[in-house]
């Protein structure tokens, strides 16, 4: 059987409209991707991307067949199909993707940080959503400190993520800071269930704006339920770990001795002895 590499930005990606429908006997190769690129909102409830040396488009690396290729070609139709290089946290891959012809783009709504997922988010506002804490924010020592406290007061608990693992990417002058990196592995962290207005503390927090962590959307499991689409924060600039300081270490430690399971934190903290201190 052929198969082809294709990434996906928009309604493709998991949970989208037309996932279900076009990609469900895809394999998943990459829930964090990305390309060279800028996207737009087209105004028709879908977004297009052009490549470019300058930006970057978020998404989603599959593999598909011919016979779901042949679909999707007819899906977008109107839009180019070409190959483009993708980078994973594995490395880069070349794949297939669809993007409209810059000219085209040039009447459009550029979405700042090229993510579909949490444009939408902020496009809708809704009441409440879902939010993956893996480092210093499973504590609430600095939500106290910001007075902000009261929006992270609905704790559903310590949860399950397939795929990636915790790791100290982030380095500063006193220590790393936490990220997640997709290696297939497996991780846990806190989930909360936030109000709207929280996003902006978390967006300043984790240092949006500045390029330091980038808005990412992954799958929770939690007992027997899986919770879709939660948000959660990726380091974007990836450096060799170290480890973290004294402070950010204790925040760490003390969220995970409330909420998560004793074999992650002996593996946390496995983890973090086996790091070089600056």
């Amino acid at each position: 059987m052929t198969v082809k590499v294709l990434f996906v930005y928009g309604t493709l990606l998991q949970h989208e409209k037309h996932h279900e429908t076009y990609m469900k006997e895809s394999r998943l190769l990459a829930k964090s991707a990305w390309m060279s690129g800028r996207i737009y909102d087209t105004g028709q409830g879908y977004p297009a991307c052009i490549p470019a040396e300058k930006g970057t488009v978020y998404g989603e690396l599959y593999e598909v067949t011919a016979d779901a290729l042949n679909k999707i070609d007819v899906l977008e139709e109107g839009y180019d199909k070409q190959e483009i290089n993708v980078m994973t946290d594995r490395g880069q891959l070349a794949a297939v993707t669809y993007t409209l012809p810059e000219q085209k783009a040039s009447v459009l709504k550029e979405i700042k940080r090229g993510c579909w997922k949490a444009y939408q988010l902020w496009q809708q506002k809704p009441s409440s959503f879902y939010y993956f804490a893996y480092g210093s924010c499973m504590d609430d020592a600095r939500f106290k400190l910001a007075e902000v406290d009261h929006h992270f007061k609905q704790i559903i608990g310590g949860g399950v993520l397939n795929g990636f693992t915790t790791r100290f990417t982030l380095v500063r002058p006193d220590g790393s800071r936490a990220d997640m990196v997709e290696d297939g592995g497996e991780t846990e962290g806190v989930l909360y269930e936030v109000p709207f207005d929280a996003i902006r503390y978390l967006y300043k927090r984790e240092g949006v704006y500045e390029g330091t962590y980038r808005p990412a959307f992954v799958d929770v499991k939690i007992g027997d339920q899986m919770y879709e689409d939660c948000l959660t924060f990726l380091v974007l600039q990836k450096s060799e770990e170290i480890a973290p300081p004294t402070h950010y270490r204790s925040e760490i430690e003390k969220g995970a001795d409330l909420y998560l399971s004793e074999a992650f934190r002996k593996k946390i903290r496995s983890h973090m002895d086996s790091l070089i201190k600056p």
